[in-house]
């Protein structure tokens, strides 16, 4: 109930701000075969639906972002986030915050993130970021590097390399295919110190 009132609270927010004159609030919902964060499956390797709503103006954004899981008694995953971007010459800045919720066990953590994004060649850019638990002192959770590139038309391939605690250490490669600026499919696989070769592919639709 508290999650499910937090989300509706979020909801309703991005909507009145958008009322108000916002300068983008867009929508959006994912299909993946298997939802895999840092690593590990969220949904024991099942598929997931993945809808969100996000809200930005002169930078500033806030967002919901909602998913089926399975884990022990949780069958929903809830995350409202928000934060600042900014660009200076070819690197872009994200900052901001994330708190996740969950339908049985409610309010679990949340996490400080800082993204960097740097063009490094035509339609090519590296990227990194890092996230930190503010509940318990600026707890490093997680760090990851990677760089995505064109290959022809449509298509681009992306890396990302990570690190979570107890040096957990994860990994995934793949492409992605956009049919058109608002739908588009990606196939990837995945690999972590913890677990063996997982692939995923998944779509995205967003207006």
């Amino acid at each position: 109930m508290k999650t499910g009132l937090f989300a509706s609270s979020a909801v309703a927010l991005l909507l009145t701000a958008a009322a108000a004159g916002a300068q983008s609030l867009s929508f959006g919902v994912g299909v993946t075969s298997d939802y895999i964060s840092r690593g590990a499956s969220q949904t024991n390797n099942g598929p997931a639906i993945q809808p969100w709503a996000e809200y930005e103006n002169s930078g500033f954004y806030a967002g919901v972002w909602a998913s089926n899981v399975d884990l022990g008694t949780d069958n929903v995953e809830i995350d409202l986030y928000g934060g600042y971007r900014w660009s200076a010459g070819d690197t872009n800045f994200d900052i901001g915050y994330a708190r996740y919720f969950y339908d049985d066990s409610g309010d679990c953590c949340g996490e400080v993130y800082l993204l960097v994004d740097h063009t490094i060649g035509e339609g090519a850019s590296a990227f990194a970021g890092v996230y930190m638990d503010i509940d318990v002192g600026l707890t490093f959770t997680d760090a990851h590097v990677g760089v995505s590139v064109p290959l022809f038309s449509g298509l681009s391939g992306s890396a990302r390399l990570g690190v979570t605690p107890g040096n957990n250490v994860y990994a995934n490669a793949g492409v992605s295919y956009d049919i058109n600026d608002s739908f588009s499919v990606d196939l990837r696989a995945y690999r972590s110190t913890s677990t063996g070769p997982q692939y995923v592919v998944s779509t995205a639709f967003s207006f």
